[in-house]
């Protein structure tokens, strides 16, 4: 079995928790992307304003 890059591994192991945390407990997953992604949202329009604002 061929080693894992230094690069790959962390993403690896974030996956593999990801992966067993929506597989045990769905509705907090659900709720941590949902979290998220609103978040991400709320920034892109911060950014939005804030260069509307430049001219």
């Amino acid at each position: 079995m061929p080693a894992l890059r230094p690069r790959r591994f962390l993403p690896t192991v974030l996956m593999i928790v990801a992966a067993f945390f929506v597989v045990t407990q769905p509705h907090k997953a659900a709720v941590a992307v949902n979290t998220t992604v609103d978040a991400v949202q709320k920034v892109a329009q911060a950014l939005t304003v804030f260069s509307d604002g430049l001219g």
